[in-house]
């Protein structure tokens, strides 16, 4: 790899650490990663971007405190909100599915990283559910929803838009 390359991928990591520690507490923080995830994918491209996505859950789960709360360690990942973390995981997977589709397409990068949230939300719903069952602890899907998904639909939408806003920029001076 190129000493850029490594660079890149340090201040990627970084920026979605310093992304998860900006929060606001809930049953799962609101927090800017989402936004760090879709800005690293437009501006370094999907490959670069689910490898860098991939390292920093890692490097948390490993025990770096690079999660909302300077929390890290696998029992955060295995906790009932674990899965949203995870799910960044799927976002940035789609988004290098679909670049050739986006790359130079504002509107289809928004559609496909709405699509990849979805996925997000999926993917952490389904894994709080989950977790949540096995303590014995009964919930509706729709509780889950209503709690973990619903508060966060608008502000993860401008989060998609205020990445795209930035990324265009950026990119455009990196070569």
């Amino acid at each position: 790899m190129k000493t850029r390359e490594i660079a890149y991928g340090g201040l990627s990591i970084a920026l979605l650490a310093i992304c998860s520690w900006i929060s606001i507490p809930f049953t799962i923080p609101f927090t800017l990663q989402t936004l760090a995830m879709f800005l690293i994918c437009l501006v370094f491209g999907g490959k670069k971007g689910t490898i860098y996505v991939f390292v920093y859950i890692i490097a948390g789960a490993i025990g770096l405190p690079v999660f909302s709360g300077f929390r890290g360690g696998i029992g955060v990942l295995m906790n009932l909100t674990g899965g949203y973390i995870l799910g960044f995981l799927w976002s940035s997977l789609f988004l290098w599915l679909t670049e050739k589709y986006w790359i130079n397409n504002s509107k289809l990068f928004i559609l496909c990283s709405v699509i990849g949230l979805c996925l997000c939300y999926s993917f952490g719903t389904y894994w709080f559910l989950n977790v949540s069952l096995q303590s014995q602890n009964i919930l509706s899907v729709r509780s889950v929803l209503s709690v973990c998904v619903f508060p966060f639909i608008i502000p993860d939408l401008i989060k998609i838009i205020l990445a795209y806003s930035i990324g265009r920029r950026l990119r455009s001076h990196l070569p």
